[in-house]
């Protein structure tokens, strides 16, 4: 529940409790700190005539004097203290009033947000106590009786005199009065109270032992011909010489009793509606003054029994609530108002109690006990709870959510203990809902969550990330083979069949690990940090699980340092690109090129952007580097005497920026480029689904005169659905459909309708990948025109790129072969580093396939790009157990299909190379390297 404050901050008013405004016996009202009327009762509208927040909020009937006055007293109050003034003012009708003032302030927890007022008129006392001095003989009763008429009779003279205000009270005029005798007088009393009443002033007279007397009688007003209620003393003074009537006339206080009475009984119905009670404690007597029935409802027990052992109070509430209760307790004593909610047993039952309690002062301004409103809100704690499960909770699985496993995170790190994190993905959830419906897709989820629950050690919490994404979160510092065991463990769920309605499903699990403290200090870190570890699975061989820690492999090594160097490499110009010629598929004629980064790692070396660049991604350090990308290319356009269209790679995240296409137009300004001569590439599989801004980015791309290309096209799931929706110019045919094209029908029928549809639609298109001379046939027979492929040329540095430019033509390889030649066996092993940079490391291993051995040379494939000549320490496992052996890195080429292929140099010895023998088998018959799966050994 929000506190008054916040809604103050809000431009809300303060909400208070009517209940005891109305409640409280002298005027009452409330000004926030701007000294705004919030709120008041009922007897400070009758006080001012209905005129009071004119008088509250302006201080019109107020001197300046006056009116500085209470501004000070308003700012005391505010700063915490409790101030009485008295003041005089214009009041209604232009007559003078005479206040008592108290300002207390209006505390929510421990902040000041406003004041209480609390108003007393003081004008009748006062007036009466001017009529003291000048009637000596009644002034002791005068100042009894507020509000006092007087007749006074001289027994001797038997001369009157009437107080002026007489004639209004009994109806009568100035000369009625002058006239009137005491007979006359008795016979506007009521008939039923005349006798009495002369028999009694005859006694008061006559027997010199009686000086006062005191009655209640009804007396004719003969204006209204109506008899008023009066209370009547009577007294004579000493020398019995002088009689002195005085007069109050109660009728409307009788109609406020009677009022009174009937709003008391609508607050005790309205206590029972709505389980609350009103009662006082005073701290002397320790007993409980109950102003509504229906306490013995709400805790239990009886009034009687809580008044017979006062100290009973204490045991009935829950110990862990007790403090509350003496906070609340101590802030009574310093005459603040409180609010809080605490537990008690009632009955066997335990319930929620909220009270809201005011100090009652004494008549010297001492606290000497409180008023408080009970209400149960049992019932409304248990709707909050209920509110806060159902917004915590994942609905579909009933675990945690995102922000309430978040929470839990945040929870540990503040306790400064090592924990572990594990994002864990089943990867389907997109599948089966495009395939077979949401209500699938959520009975998908259901299952597998249940048997992973089955898997995890007994302290794990689980809690929903995302789709059929879920964190598990283990209170616990977990070395790297307990990681490993688990990851074992639940990566066994990939193999499982989850039987979903008459479906038979399997999952693919990949999952990411990141620890407390040194992946990460924050509770939103720590946990991106495990996703991010998660989704690198994906670029990795054999395995479902990886830590975000560079201590897992070779990979993660490697990964973290590009991550950890890469913003220091741009600024120190360790980045450089390369160009790949675009050439016509029948000349060899140079049309274009593809700007490729690279980057030289002072221990990695030669770096590719399939590599750094998503990376790079992972943070916004992707948009410094396309826009050197930007620059360079067109600082090297301008540098050519011979221009051809260069396209550079650009990410779809970058082309939700806003106002990208400024960062375009002002380097084509500054370096006087056509805009035709630059080409931007957007990978198709990399298209977000918001059409609206992918069509407004290339809208504003089209306008500057850029031409686009889909680049990897054919890939996606949507691909057709693209050309439809963007308007791109050119088409980039992955390399997938190229590679062995003249051998396989089906890519040769996606070809040949692309080319059909690009014609249709008035599009270019370039065939990436082309290595072989008859794949290179084959697409020259479907028309191909342009093609982009190691059969003509790798990627070259920029003079080499210039020579083939001056050429102006490339002539095909005859034939391109991308494995060294082999034998027909090979050795599956594994690689690790052990030294980097003169300092020992223990990492994980990649897998290798060893293809050939020669004098002291080994030649192996691998899908991480390592080193040349480097100072790092690399050695080779063998699956016998045996001792690992070194190696230094000689040659490195880079094949088309994202794999690498070394020659190293190690030391023969007798030994190793019996080893080596024995661990060869034979290749499969028709066995190539063609992906990173043929690296991992197959078991059957």
């Amino acid at each position: 529940m929000e506190s008054n404050v916040e809604q103050l901050e809000r431009g809300e008013r303060i909400n208070l409790d009517p209940l005891l405004l109305d409640q409280y016996p002298d005027a009452v009202y409330v000004l926030d700190r701007e000294l705004i009327l919030i709120d008041s009762n009922e007897k400070l509208s009758l006080l001012f005539n209905g005129e009071e927040e004119r008088f509250l909020q302006s201080n019109a009937w107020l001197s300046r004097e006056e009116r500085k006055r209470v501004c000070d007293f308003h700012t005391r109050a505010l700063q915490g203290e409790t101030v009485h003034y008295e003041l005089k003012a214009q009041g209604v009708s232009e007559r003078q009033v005479h206040l008592s003032v108290t300002n207390t302030p209006l505390y929510s927890g421990r902040v000041i947000i406003g004041l209480y007022g609390v108003v007393k008129d003081l004008t009748t006392q006062t007036v009466l106590r001017e009529n003291y001095n000048r009637l000596k003989v009644s002034r002791t009763l005068f100042e009894r009786i507020p509000g006092l008429i007087l007749i006074e009779q001289n027994l001797e003279t038997e001369e009157f005199y009437h107080s002026p205000q007489t004639g209004k009270l009994l109806g009568l005029t100035k000369r009625q009065l002058g006239e009137m005798k005491r007979e006359q007088f008795r016979q506007l009393i009521h008939e039923d109270d005349r006798s009495a009443f002369a028999s009694a002033i005859e006694t008061l007279l006559y027997d010199p032992e009686q000086f006062e007397y005191e009655t209640q009688l009804r007396a004719l007003n003969p204006k209204t011909n109506k008899h008023s209620e009066l209370i009547v003393k009577v007294g004579v003074s000493k020398d019995r010489k002088t009689v002195t009537w005085a007069m109050f006339d109660v009728t409307n206080l009788t109609k406020a009793e009677e009022a009174l009475t009937k709003e008391r009984s609508k607050v005790k119905q309205l206590c029972e509606i709505v389980d609350s009670v009103i009662f006082e404690r005073y701290f002397d007597t320790k007993r409980f003054k109950f102003l509504t029935p229906g306490f013995s409802l709400i805790f239990g027990y009886t009034e009687e029994q809580f008044n017979t052992h006062p100290d009973y109070w204490q045991k009935v509430v829950v110990p862990d609530d007790v403090p509350k209760v003496n906070q609340a307790r101590e802030m009574t004593l310093n005459g603040k108002p409180s609010t809080f909610s605490y537990r008690i047993f009632a009955k066997g039952e335990v319930k929620w109690i909220e009270e809201n309690r005011e100090p009652i002062f004494s008549e010297f301004g001492e606290v000497v006990g409180f008023r408080t409103l009970v209400k149960d809100i049992t019932q409304l704690k248990e709707q909050q709870e209920e509110i806060w499960r159902l917004a915590s909770l994942d609905p579909i699985t009933n675990m945690p959510n995102r922000e309430s496993i978040t929470e839990s995170v945040y929870q540990l790190t503040r306790k400064r203990d090592p924990f572990t994190l594990l994002s864990l993905s089943f990867n389907r959830i997109a599948e089966i809902n495009h395939t077979f419906g949401y209500e699938l897709g959520d009975k998908w989820r259901i299952a597998t969550v249940n048997k992973l629950i089955r898997l995890l050690p007994k302290d794990a919490l689980l809690g929903h990330l995302d789709a059929d994404n879920v964190l598990i979160v283990l209170p616990r510092r977990m070395e790297d083979p307990e990681v490993l065991t688990l990851g074992k463990t639940l990566g066994s769920l990939s193999t499982h069949r989850f039987r979903i309605d008459v479906y038979d499903l399997f999952a693919r699990i990949s999952m990411g690990v990141s620890r407390f403290p040194e992946d990460g200090t924050q509770a939103s870190e720590l946990i991106k940090h495990a996703c991010i570890a998660m989704n690198r699975v994906d670029k990795k061989v054999g395995t479902q699980l990886e830590l975000y820690s560079s201590q897992m492999d070779i990979e993660s090594l490697k990964r973290y340092e590009l991550l950890r160097d890469m913003r220091g490499a741009l600024k120190n110009n360790e980045f450089y690109l390369m160009y790949q010629p675009k050439v016509n598929a029948w000349t060899g004629q140079i049309v274009g090129a593809e700007a490729l980064m690279r980057w030289t790692h002072p221990t990695w070396g030669s770096i590719s952007p399939a590599e750094f660049i998503p990376l790079a991604e992972e943070s916004s350090l992707h948009l410094d580097l396309t826009n050197w990308l930007i620059e360079e290319v067109c600082r090297y356009l301008a540098s050519l005497e011979r221009k051809v269209p260069i396209s550079i790679n650009v990410s779809a995240k970058y082309l939700y920026q806003e106002h990208f296409e400024h960062v375009l137009e002002d380097m084509l300004d500054r370096f006087d480029i056509p805009p035709s001569y630059l080409e931007v590439e957007i990978s198709e599989t990399s298209l977000l689904e918001d059409a609206q801004q992918i069509t407004e980015a290339f809208k504003r791309l089209n306008d500057l005169g850029i031409p686009i290309a889909f680049d990897d096209f054919g890939k996606g799931y949507s691909s057709l659905a693209y050309l439809q929706a963007y308007s791109a110019q050119t088409i980039k045919i992955d390399r997938v459909f190229a590679h062995n094209v003249n051998q396989s029908r089906k890519a040769q029928g996606i070809i040949r309708s692309l080319l059909l549809i690009a014609e249709e639609f008035g599009m270019n298109v370039v065939v990436e990948g082309v290595e072989m001379m008859d794949d290179l046939l084959r697409l020259r027979e479907f028309g191909c025109h342009v093609i982009q492929g190691y059969i003509f040329s790798r990627p070259l540095k920029v003079d080499e790129f210039e020579q083939a430019l001056e050429l102006g033509t490339l002539t095909p390889i005859e034939e391109y072969v991308e494995t060294v030649q082999a034998s027909s066996r090979l050795i599956h092993a594994e690689i690790t580093i052990t030294r980097l940079r003169n300092q020992t490391v223990a990492v994980g291993t990649s897998p290798i396939v060893i293809m050939r051995r020669g004098f002291k040379t080994i030649a192996f494939y691998g899908s991480i790009r390592l080193p040349v000549d480097s100072d790092l320490t690399l050695v080779i496992l063998l699956d016998d157990g045996g001792p690992p052996f070194p190696i230094q890195v000689k040659r490195l080429t880079e094949l088309a299909n994202g794999l690498y292929q070394y020659e190293a140099s190690y030391e023969q010895t007798v030994e190793l190379e019996k080893r080596l023998t024995s661990l060869e088998s034979e290749k499969p018959r028709g066995f190539t390297i063609q992906h990173s799966n043929d690296l991992v050994e197959k078991s059957d």
